[in-house]
């Protein structure tokens, strides 16, 4: 099938971060788009923090631009440029999508939590009973860790580098997860079930692990978010060592489905 061109009736969808280069959801959504014949195109938008609000407010000004994904660093900045916080964003206090509603007001939602998720029940495994090592407590985290509460997880324990965000996300998962033990704590392996690097380490030529987690034992399962390269030094590792792995691209394709129906397109 030839590709659809883009012409002026093309309806525009982003991306945006800092890096970009990265990201697997243009080349995901673009196929979905061609697959359902619509004329739609996702584009990677690259605004570094300095005029990150200056970029949102010019975006949202374009009247063929229906909606925004948006990844690190900008999960809980974005925040501000949205007019309807949907309930698991504003529980999760992160934003990964927004949308252009019909009344001209912009909403937002947090989809990297179902996400993650759908990843890993499709690479195999249910988090039900499951003991979790988290390590990032950021956006990306804090969804992370709320569908995994909200899936059966048994414990979660997080581990940031600003100890304070890690017990803020414990105490928020506590609250709306009673049934989950969740507790900030260092990145030590024993007693767990996976292992899931939910920061940006690993993205850049020259990263190392996110956190000094020690051996890996083959019966761990260990995720990390970062779509690009899919082979990061934490995925290395666990596969030397012998461990089922999932690497970022699975999340990606896990809530492309989901998002697709919050911009209307399902």
């Amino acid at each position: 099938m030839r590709p659809r061109l883009i012409d002026g009736a093309t309806r525009i969808y982003g991306i945006i971060g800092d890096p970009i280069a990265q990201v697997k959801s243009p080349t995901v959504f673009n196929e979905k788009f061609r697959a359902m014949g619509k004329n739609a195109v996702m584009i990677p938008l690259h605004a570094k923090p300095d005029n990150f609000d200056q970029c949102m407010r010019g975006l949202k000004s374009l009247t063929n631009l229906d909606g925004i994904l948006v990844t690190l660093p900008y999960k809980n900045s974005v925040i501000a440029h949205v007019d309807n916080v949907l309930p698991a964003a504003k529980r999760i206090g992160a934003i990964n999508a927004i949308r252009r509603d019909a009344n001209g007001e912009w909403s937002g939602d947090m989809f990297d939590g179902k996400g993650f998720l759908g990843g890993m029940r499709a690479s195999g495994l249910d988090p039900k009973g499951l003991a979790i090592m988290l390590i990032g407590a950021g956006g990306a985290g804090s969804a992370i860790a709320d569908a995994l509460a909200e899936a059966g997880a048994a414990e979660i324990t997080i581990f940031d580098r600003d100890e304070d965000r890690s017990q803020r996300l414990a105490d928020r998962v506590a609250r709306s997860h009673p049934n989950c033990s969740a507790r900030p704590g260092p990145p030590a392996l024993a007693g767990r079930d996976v292992l899931v690097n939910a920061t940006p380490t690993g993205m850049s030529p020259g990263d190392g692990l996110p956190a000094e987690v020690g051996p890996l034992d083959d019966t761990l399962f260990v995720a990390d978010i970062v779509p690009r390269p899919e082979i990061t030094p934490l995925i290395e590792l666990a596969t030397r060592s012998g461990c089922r792995t999932m690497n970022g691209h699975a999340m990606v394709t896990g809530q492309a489905d989901a998002i697709l129906r919050f911009f209307g397109l399902l």
